[in-house]
């Protein structure tokens, strides 16, 4: 070959190649798979009827931000948008609401876009969205499974949870976990783990609990739907704080919940909207355990109370809440009767007491297999260690005949129904507290701080006392955990300040399908109130941050995994999936997971539309091809 003409050659090829990778250079190559080819995503055509049809130069966040989960599948499946982009806007969202709002702990990056980029259309419902999970209660193998607990902020879970695969079967891409208060024993969320959960509606209130970062997430646009859990009201209190919606299901019809007669923790998710709700319903049920009632919806009797059921006061703005939609179901049809709750509210909470102090054992038993000692009380929340004192006084013939009495008051509910096949209270008695209130007094701070001093009366006595703040703020749901019945918090009010305050319908167990229908027609009829305003959601930030001690979390991403030695073993379900007052030494131990390396502090999404590549590869080509002619034109000749 012609030595000249070879050199011309390589040197030409070699201009073309640096051209080439000058020009692609800038793009992230990690994001090169999955990222479009135009920082603005135009919807071609969704849905006529989409009540979040954005304008036509609405740009991929505000698309997501502003569509239901249902939607983001459809655009998946017509190849409107690949999973993997939604993935990387949900991150996205993540980054830039976080900061304030410290809703989410962890981030599954990595494994979420691969998951994303391998998914197959199998007609999943929710094909390609991305969701949240509930860091309690709901395990992925190999992601973070502390429990809350600070002596446990490096526990992954050996195994995924029935109910969290039924969300992966759903179509879901889990991208992450949401923040919960520790062991999920309160209705706010101020984990000593990972810091407060900020409302986004005004960053100076709370959120709610222990679902609160799911509310935060979903209201703030992080997700359509993050997945929550429910053991006294945990998903429809947060639901009623942050202007969503929150199902708790009857006991045991949905897969990985379970329909033991003691069972009161439920798992299922907080929506934006009904269709939501209802299409995860029913990808999550066991038909045989529902019931069917072809009554119209219309002819159901309805009644309703703005009582406390344990004599606490109630706000004006819950008071009227129920009232306006008392007004609207009269228009619409319903006859609707202000009714006395037959059961008796004081007696059912310190059932619900004597059975949460019953399982706070599970604290001092992740102590020993963690830390090889006894709890202390610097080990855990305060409330946690009053609890873990309390329970070791109880017997297990007091947690029997809380049962027994829960089973009587569930009896008294059925024979309601008969009459009442809906009933209508507050979700939450009062607003959101503000970031920062323990909703402890000081004396009652004092005692817990002492309670191994106390009796075993005086304890009892002491963890009603201490809780009834807490009680006043949401007094109207724990009694549907301990029945088994079914419930659902509808974003229908908005307060003179501007914060959501949620409505509640009950139903008899297996009656979810009613409860669901209800919601549609609110619904449908322009009821929910569900708009975050910017401005009001910055309000009282500052005073908030005062009044906060523990500040918010790096987010750990795609944390590695290493096996324990087989001799460490511990429960992987935390106390909301653990049966009230059993034994945690009798539950099934399964191998955990940790690891060593600390939290990252720096964490990148796929720079999906921060920069665009500078030629097209077709263009490129052409310029190698002229390259070559021009050196053929210059050296014909070939030895």
């Amino acid at each position: 070959m012609n030595t000249k003409f070879f050199k011309k050659t390589i040197q030409l090829v070699g201009i073309s190649v640096g051209i080439f990778i000058g020009a692609w250079l800038p793009f992230d190559s990690s994001s090169a798979a999955t990222a479009p080819e135009q920082t603005t995503f135009l919807l071609e055509q969704s849905s006529e009827n989409s009540p979040f049809l954005p304008s036509s130069d609405s740009t991929l966040q505000q698309l997501y931000t502003h569509s239901s989960a249902l939607e983001l599948a459809n655009m998946v499946r017509t190849k409107q948008v690949s999973s993997a982009e939604l993935v990387a806007v949900a991150l996205q969202q993540v980054r830039q609401e976080n900061p304030q709002l410290n809703a989410v702990i962890t981030l599954r990056e990595t494994a979420a876009l691969k998951e994303a980029n391998e998914l197959e259309d199998h007609g999943q419902p929710f094909l390609g969205v991305p969701l949240l999970l509930k860091g309690l209660g709901q395990t992925l193998k190999g992601e973070s499974n502390t429990n809350g607990l600070i002596f446990s902020k490096d526990q992954l879970a050996g195994g995924t949870s029935s109910f969290v695969k039924g969300l992966q079967e759903a179509g879901f891409i889990l991208i992450g976990q949401t923040n919960f208060p520790e062991l999920g024993y309160k209705n706010i969320t101020d984990s000593p783990l990972y810091g407060p959960t900020h409302n986004p509606w005004n960053h100076a209130y709370q959120a709610g609990g222990s679902s609160g970062g799911a509310g935060a997430s979903v209201a703030a646009g992080m997700v359509p739907i993050a997945s929550g859990s429910d053991a006294g009201g945990s998903i429809r209190i947060p639901a009623s704080w942050t202007g969503t919606i929150g199902l708790k299901p009857s006991r045991g019809v949905l897969i990985g919940n379970s329909a033991a007669e003691r069972g009161q923790a439920v798992h299922f998710a907080l929506t934006k909207t009904m269709q939501d709700t209802e299409t995860l319903f029913h990808a999550l049920k066991i038909p045989e355990r529902l019931q069917t009632d072809p009554t119209p919806l219309k002819n159901l009797k309805i009644g309703y109370s703005t009582k406390s059921p344990v004599g606490t006061p109630v706000s004006s703005e819950a008071i009227q809440a129920v009232e306006n939609a008392v007004t609207f179901l009269r228009t619409q049809g319903f006859e609707v009767e202000e009714v006395n709750n037959p059961i008796d509210g004081v007696a059912l909470m310190k059932n619900y007491y004597t059975i949460a102090s019953s399982s706070a054992s599970i604290a001092n038993f992740l102590a020993n297999q963690k830390l090889k000692r006894n709890l202390i009380i610097e080990d855990v929340d305060l409330l946690t260690w009053a609890l873990y004192q309390t329970g070791t006084t109880i017997t297990k013939e007091q947690v029997n005949a809380a049962w027994e009495e829960n089973g009587r008051m569930a009896a008294l509910m059925g024979e309601f129904h008969q009459t009442y096949p809906l009933f209508l209270t507050p979700t939450t008695a009062w607003p959101a507290p503000k970031v920062g209130d323990s909703l402890l007094t000081a004396e009652h701070v004092e005692k817990m701080n002492h309670i191994t001093d106390l009796s075993a009366e005086e304890r009892q006595q002491l963890i009603y006392d201490q809780w009834l703040p807490a009680l006043t703020l949401s007094p109207f749901t724990q009694q549907m955990n301990l029945t088994g019945e079914a419930a659902i918090s509808l974003p229908t009010h908005l307060t003179a300040e501007g914060l959501p305050l949620g409505i509640q319908f009950n139903a008899a167990k297996g009656q979810d399908e009613r409860l669901i229908q209800m919601g549609k027609l609110f619904e449908e009829e322009g009821q929910f109130k569900q708009t975050v305003s910017p401005d009001n959601s910055k309000e009282d930030h500052e005073e908030s941050q005062t009044t906060t001690t523990t500040p918010a979390i790096e987010l750990p991403v795609d944390p590695p995994v290493e096996e324990v030695p087989a001799a460490n073993l511990a429960p992987i379900a935390p106390l909301e999936a653990l049966p009230a007052g059993s034994n945690p030494e009798s539950t099934e131990r399964v191998s955990i997971k940790t690891k060593d390396t600390p939290l990252s502090t720096e964490t990148r999404l796929p720079k999906t539309h921060e920069k665009e590549f500078l030629f097209d590869p077709i263009l490129l080509g052409l310029l190698f091809i002229f390259s070559s002619l021009y050196c053929l034109k210059k050296e014909p000749e070939l030895n």
